[in-house]
């Protein structure tokens, strides 16, 4: 079995393009080649194909994306905002 080395997130890489639709730079995802391949917009789903360059995760708060960090109360069994929910 082949061990998989876990990347940061600041290394983790993105495809970030100028949507047509949205009007801005926005995340890709790659579109399945049934559909004409290429990349296409994560919020409308349209092709990008304007401007497309290759980000890493430390890059992408410069385009308005970032990660929700759960925060926690410091007890240990804490779930970061589960506190009220009784526990079985």
């Amino acid at each position: 079995m082949a061990v998989e080395e876990l990347l940061e997130f600041g290394e983790a890489e993105f495809l970030l393009g100028n949507c047509p639709d949205c009007k801005r730079r926005v995340l890709t995802y790659p579109a399945d080649a049934s559909d004409g391949g290429g990349s296409r917009c994560v919020h409308c789903d349209s092709s990008v194909t304007d401007e497309l360059r290759e980000a890493n995760g430390d890059d992408l708060p410069d385009a308005g994306y970032g990660l929700l960090e759960l925060q926690g109360c410091g007890n240990p069994d804490c779930g970061g905002g589960r506190c009220s929910r009784e526990q079985a």
